[in-house]
């Protein structure tokens, strides 16, 4: 009975969790799509494809929850056991290898503007995304050859998965891609400082730059502890439940398995909401109006060079040695040769770097 009630508390927590991640994503992809200022930029293929994948966990989840409610005959198929697994790991596999090319694009806008041009081409974005699902469909279509499953076993991780597949690729994959994230926003975190302090220095308006620095280091703890706090608790339990064969809990499983697809509810609040261009799009959409006809403003981190040449008016405009003009600011002569005009929108302190002759 206390059993049975466990159950009913984790699928009514699924349930919401199913219904805002749809939601969610799906006004993200509409945005994207239907947003041409939004389509324009080659960050947010990244994105846009981090958006399918987690609208991907959404749709698995029912599937998932369908081996514990009750009794019913999908357990005792190999095929329909074996897929349970299947879809998860790939919905989810790839929804952490996109949040990875997020970071990876950030790190080169930020850290090396000169060369995003040429790092980050379309082309190379689209090989960047493909690849990174090839290697998901690879690693979440592995146990439909290789998995445990035997007539009368309970469809769970343990039964299921074999040892060396969660030991050695799948969570060996998970930690990897979690410290270099930690290593590429903290890096973004400590260039974010250093050209905050230089605009400090130049433009004697401290307060404003600590308040940036200060967004800076919010955006990187938000990113780096939403995605630990939902990700690290489930891997460790799966490990063990792996390394000790005995150990079983539906509640702590349950608990970790609940917090690691939460995660793709959030990312559309950490990525696309907390970003003002896709808030008007969401806006327009709520209203049933079309967000075409919106004029993009450049945004903190998410917003730089477009894929496609752009108006002076709706591009950022980033000036030299860690200069940048805010709102209301007057005409600065700057060291690249150029001038930031006072009526720039541009909120993103870096390097110089002009996508277009000012």
């Amino acid at each position: 009975m206390e059993h049975a009630k466990e159950k009913a508390a984790w699928i009514a927590i699924d349930t919401v969790i199913i219904i805002l991640t749809l939601a969610g994503n799906v006004l993200t992809i509409c945005a994207i799509v239907l947003s041409k200022k939004l389509s324009e930029l080659l960050s947010n293929r990244y994105i846009f494809s981090l958006a399918v994948s987690d609208l991907m966990v959404g749709l698995t989840i029912p599937y998932h929850l369908a081996f514990t409610i009750g009794k019913t005959m999908l357990p005792s198929y190999k095929t329909t056991c074996v897929l349970r697994f299947v879809f998860i790991i790939l919905a989810c596999s790839s929804s952490i290898y996109n949040l990875l090319a997020i970071a990876a694009d950030r790190y080169i806008a930020i850290v090396l503007p000169f060369h995003y041009s040429r790092y980050m081409s379309k082309r190379i974005v689209y090989c960047i995304v493909f690849s990174g699902w090839c290697l998901s469909f690879t690693i979440a279509t592995t146990p439909i050859y290789w998995n445990d499953w035997k007539s009368g076993c309970n469809c769970t991780l343990e039964s299921v998965l074999p040892e060396k597949y969660i030991n050695f690729i799948v969570t060996p994959m998970f930690l990897s891609i979690w410290l270099v994230m930690s290593l590429l926003y903290f890096r973004i975190w400590r260039e974010a400082a250093e050209h905050a302090k230089r605009l400090s220095q130049a433009t004697q308006s401290k307060q404003k730059n600590i308040l940036k620095e200060n967004k800076s280091v919010q955006m990187v703890l938000l990113i780096l502890g939403c995605f630990s706090v939902c990700w690290l608790p489930y891997f460790v339990i799966i490990t063990f439940m792996r390394f000790y064969v005995n150990f079983e809990s539906y509640l702590l499983y349950e608990a970790t398995f609940t917090m690691a697809v939460m995660n793709s509810c959030m990312n559309p609040v950490i990525y696309a909401w907390k970003n003002k261009n896709f808030r008007k799009a969401f806006g327009c959409m709520l209203r049933c109006r079309s967000p075409r006809t919106l004029n993009q403003e450049p945004n903190y981190i998410t917003d730089h060079v477009p894929s496609g040449k752009t108006k002076r008016n709706s591009m950022t405009v980033i000036c030299g040695d860690g200069i940048i003009v805010e709102d209301g600011t007057k005409t600065i002569e700057m060291q690249c040769g150029r001038k930031c005009d006072e009526n720039s929108d541009a909120t993103i302190v870096t390097t110089c770097v002009a996508t277009n002759e000012m």
